[in-house]
């Protein structure tokens, strides 16, 4: 039981840490858009990192989700479990995110 719960958590926090990568919970849509807008105006800038960010954040996703499948009996619990933990992960990255983000850019 113990360890259904720590895999459970464990995968929470890299569910969040794929969203603190992705600056889901803080980014405001206009941000957004300029962001888009300027990846667009210099590709080097959207190569060098949205796909590093993309791809990164993919990776961190996948990672929480096998390290949770053993845990689930079927493909329904996974995908109903799977969501609820990507739902306390976008609250986990709300609550911690900006901080990881602001300790990460200082240097």
């Amino acid at each position: 039981m113990i360890a259904v719960v720590l895999r459970f958590a464990l995968a929470i926090v890299f569910d969040a840490l794929a969203f603190t990568v992705w600056d889901v919970g803080t980014r405001p849509p206009t941000q957004l858009a300029r962001d888009i807008a300027r990846g667009v105006r210099t590709p080097r800038l959207l190569l060098a990192r949205g796909l590093v960010r993309f791809a990164l954040g993919v990776a961190l996703l996948f990672l929480a989700a096998e390290i949770a499948r053993p845990a689930m009996p079927t493909l329904r619990a996974f995908m109903l479990i799977e969501t609820g933990m990507l739902i306390a992960a976008l609250l986990v990255e709300n609550l911690v995110g900006p901080d990881v983000r602001r300790r990460l850019k200082t240097p």
